[in-house]
């Protein structure tokens, strides 16, 4: 059941947000009526995720390469980070910053293709989410099941907490003991200054430790480096291309606004041209109607004249009658 289990969960977790819970239920019914209850019942309790959390399903559905180059460079990351140069640490955690954000804004895309547009104001959860699972390789085996139900948050020294936050089976794979160490280590890359007072705490030692076997050396810290730069430029390549599509979408309904509004105005006008003749001609009928109103007028009173006429003729005709 669980290989069943977790291909039905994927499937689920990728569909628009606002039909999962009929899903759902519905797949937990055909379940049901297959006679696996027990399948039908762990697919009844699958919670709905929360927007953040389904953006990220979505990135692993349908941008999932992109997810995966992000998180291919945690060792590279960890590799640059044993780098005395805190200048070099600073820059590289801010073309982390910039990847995580451009691939962020491709979720806003996926979104758009499964037919469910999620507002901007679930990225910061969405960039919080790759940034764990930047940090944590258990966290990167949570988010690539394309199964989350809510957004996962490293912080500092401790390991990314990922209690209930799949749907479905999963077992997250033993962290090392230096696991946590790496986190810190990869979120301090995000806040290192010009300064470092540690330096004298450990007086000399800092040079020696860059010396130790385990410090990456400058060539593996550059081509780290390199590889950063290189991923951050493809993902701004595709949120570059996603932005061109978008814009050509957006002039193309545009375009089609135009046409209907200029359609819409020439029919307006040719209706108030027809309404301009008719109330001229509905003005001509109302002074044709007022000119046979005073020949009516006219014409009874010429009746009544007549008819006060025969009655004397008639009476003057009796007065000769012996």
């Amino acid at each position: 059941m669980s290989m069943d289990l977790v291909g039905r969960a994927a499937a689920l977790y990728a569909l628009p947000l606002d039909g999962f819970v009929a899903a759902r239920n519905l797949a937990a019914k055909e379940a049901a009526q297959g006679g696996d209850k027990d399948l039908a019942a762990t697919l009844r309790k699958l919670p709905k995720p929360s927007s953040a959390a389904w953006l990220v399903n979505l990135l692993v559905s349908r941008r999932r390469e992109e997810v995966e180059q992000v998180l291919e460079l945690a060792a590279s990351l960890r590799e640059a980070q044993s780098s005395p140069d805190r200048a070099q640490l600073h820059a590289l955690g801010q073309q982390r910053q910039r990847l995580l954000a451009a691939v962020a804004r491709q979720s806003l895309d996926a979104a758009s293709e499964a037919g469910h547009d999620v507002g901007p104001a679930a990225l910061p959860d969405v960039e919080q989410t790759l940034r764990a699972a930047l940090a944590d390789p258990a966290a990167a085996e949570a988010v690539l099941t394309g199964r989350l139900v809510r957004t996962l948050e490293a912080t500092g020294w401790e390991a990314v907490d990922l209690d209930g936050a799949v749907g479905g089976p999963f077992d997250a794979p033993a962290r090392p003991v230096d696991d946590a160490d790496d986190a810190n280590d990869t979120d301090d890359a995000d806040n290192t200054d010009d300064t470092d007072d540690s330096t004298d705490s450990r007086g000399r030692g800092g040079a020696e430790d860059a010396r130790r076997p385990g410090r990456a050396s400058p060539q593996k810290r550059s081509a780290a480096g390199r590889r950063v730069a290189e991923a951050t430029a493809r993902a701004a390549r595709d949120a570059l291309e996603s932005a061109q599509d978008e814009a050509a979408r957006t002039e193309r309904a545009v375009q089609r606004i135009a046409m209907r509004r200029d359609g819409l105005t020439a029919t307006l006008e040719d209706l108030e041209d027809r309404i301009g003749a008719l109330r001229r001609e509905l003005a001509d009928l109302d002074e044709e109607a007022a000119d046979r109103r005073r020949e009516q007028e006219s014409a009874q009173e010429a009746l009544e004249g007549a008819e006060q006429a025969v009655r004397a003729a008639r009476s003057s005709l009796a007065d000769l009658d012996p």
